[in-house]
């Protein structure tokens, strides 16, 4: 069910190029000139970023690239990740609609079988110790199918064959958002998303390479902490990593 009063994706601005959508939201947010639920757009990033500062590469008007503004008042400063997990279901409910069978990579990217389809980048400013407001911001690879060099990447029209109207992802990309939204805005309910993020995990249980540091080690997934630290089992022992801290090969 979709939540009807919600705000998410009445306002709406749509850039036909812009350095970064976080970017453009930030100023906004700062000027005052959005609030909750507002949807950035942009048909073309020139400094689009991802996680680790990476650069998000997109042709234009190929795929869906955007930031929405969140403010959630009830969640205190600790519970965060909470927001990642809202987010991240909230595109593989999109993905599962759009017949897509979809994983997240944590910490924050969306998987079609081995292959990354959108990269997420959550960004989060208190006021105080209170959380003031997010911005997050996401790249969906829609209607590209050349990647050039970029390996294990691929699209919604690479999976399915069909060209798609961005509006149009869009619009239903909002109806997802709005009834996750139920979960995220709700006290009794909010405990569930830690439990479907990790029930939707890239990974989970299996044995994968991973590098810490200078060092390539084998791990399984074991799930993720309430902060949003991977736990992963390395030779019988749990090791909790921050974002930053461990990189998938």
């Amino acid at each position: 069910m979709t939540r009807l009063n919600s705000k998410i994706g009445i306002h709406k601005i749509r850039l036909s190029s812009v350095d970064s959508t976080n970017n453009f939201a930030a100023k906004l947010v700062n000027e005052g000139l959005c609030e909750h639920g507002s949807v950035i757009m942009a048909d073309k990033q020139t400094n689009g970023r991802g996680q680790r500062d990476a650069e998000w590469q997109s042709e234009e008007k190929m795929n869906l690239l955007t930031s929405f503004v969140f403010q959630f008042k009830n969640i205190e400063p600790q519970d965060v990740f909470l927001i990642n997990a809202f987010v991240s279901l909230a595109i593989i409910d999109f993905l599962n609609e759009m017949d897509l069978d979809a994983q997240i990579k944590w910490p924050n990217d969306i998987m079609v079988g081995p292959n990354k389809i959108c990269g997420i980048l959550v960004e989060n400013k208190l006021s105080g110790n209170k959380l003031s407001h997010t911005i997050a911001g996401f790249g969906i690879n829609v209607n590209q199918i050349d990647f050039q060099k970029l390996s294990g990447v691929t699209s919604m029209k690479l999976e399915l064959g069909s060209d798609y109207n961005l509006d149009q992802v869009m619009n239903a990309l909002i109806v997802s958002f709005r009834k996750w939204e139920l979960l995220i805005t709700s006290e009794t309910k909010r405990r569930h998303l830690k439990q479907m993020y990790h029930n939707n995990l890239f990974g989970l249980d299996e044995i994968k390479e991973f590098q810490v540091d200078t060092h390539v080690v084998e791990g399984k997934i074991r799930g993720v902490t309430d902060q949003g630290h991977l736990r992963l089992e390395v030779k019988g022992e749990i090791a909790l990593f921050r974002n930053k801290e461990i990189v998938y090969l």
